[in-house]
């Protein structure tokens, strides 16, 4: 259950994305500093409001990542990336 260190958020409003990057692209969490910015769009309707997080520590749980990201709007889903092999 250890992190890639990269995951994805998806507000509702995409005002709240924008404010999330503004807010928290370059934040330092522990030994890493994240990116924080718009994910490729798999659809036009969540285009504007999926974020892609990369850098984040290999300790990082989904709450943790919740709790930081829904300071700054209602999360529709989010999910860190695990490696399939060691879980």
């Amino acid at each position: 259950g250890q992190s890639l260190g990269y995951g994805f958020v998806n507000y509702v409003d995409t005002k709240d994305a924008e404010k999330a990057i503004n807010t928290l692209n370059g934040l330092r969490l522990q030994t890493k500093t994240i990116k924080v910015s718009y994910a490729r769009p798999s659809s036009a309707s969540i285009r504007d409001a999926n974020l892609y997080v990369s850098g984040l520590p290999k300790t990082m749980t989904q709450k943790e990542l919740e709790q930081i990201f829904s300071q700054y709007g209602r999360i529709i889903t989010s999910r860190i990336l695990v490696d399939q092999v060691t879980g």
